[in-house]
């Protein structure tokens, strides 16, 4: 090999080697910019969209069964729920046999805020209000949340705008009409778990069930039945 090649073939290999840094670091980048999952979940995977009146809504379209979910990010009985509901997502959901819905139910006086908070997360990131949702139960779970700051803490967990965060959560208004939907199926408590068969209405999970928190396993035999019923 005359040397001419011989530095030419060291110029090819520097500039792959260059490319293939570029490659990672803007890969890492991306990576580092995606908000992290408090319960593990990559909700940005997951296919999710809005109902029609704008409930927020998690899973296969197909899927037959949607288990609806009236919660509040700072009761503590949803917070003791939540570990259930992970375990619904990652068993059912993810492998597209049913949808989850949540519904944002306020109990206390701040709860509606970090509904607003979290509803407003939806237009700066992707799959960005079940981020929210994820962070606003560890956070409340944990005794971090501060009225004066969540909203700030929110925006750096979630490393999205604080400043237009704010200016969304003062206009928002998903959780007045889940409140409706709630009154309007007699719902006055949470957790209170409901299901809807295909896009069908709301009703009670099982007969003699009024409400309440549903264990995984009767979740489970729902969307057995549901996938049975759809011939899956």
């Amino acid at each position: 090999m005359n040397m001419k090649s011989k530095k030419q073939q060291q110029l090819t290999i520097v500039v792959v080697v260059a490319v293939v840094a570029i490659v990672g670091a803007v890969a890492a980048i991306l990576i580092s910019s995606r908000p992290a999952s408090a319960s593990g979940i990559d909700f940005a995977e997951l296919h999710h969209e809005r109902t029609a009146d704008g409930g927020f809504i998690l899973g296969n379209p197909d899927a037959p069964v949607t288990i609806v979910e009236f919660a509040d990010f700072l009761c503590p009985f949803c917070q003791g729920y939540k570990p259930t509901m992970n375990d619904f997502v990652r068993d059912h959901v993810v492998t597209g046999r049913a949808r989850y819905e949540y519904r944002m139910l306020p109990t206390q006086q701040q709860s509606s805020y970090l509904a607003q908070l979290a509803e407003c997360a939806h237009e700066q990131r992707e799959a960005g209000f079940w981020y929210a949702y994820d962070e606003l139960f560890a956070m409340a779970s944990s005794g971090s949340i501060n009225r004066d700051a969540v909203g700030r803490d929110l925006a750096n967990r979630l490393n999205i705008n604080y400043t237009q965060l704010l200016t969304c959560s003062s206009d928002a208004e998903q959780v007045f009409t889940d409140q409706r939907l709630a009154s309007n199926n007699g719902i006055t408590g949470t957790p209170a778990v409901r299901m809807r068969l295909n896009d069908g209405p709301l009703q009670v999970v099982g007969p003699g069930r009024e409400g309440g928190p549903v264990p995984l396993a009767e979740l489970a035999a729902v969307v057995e039945m549901a996938q049975s019923l759809a011939g899956q």
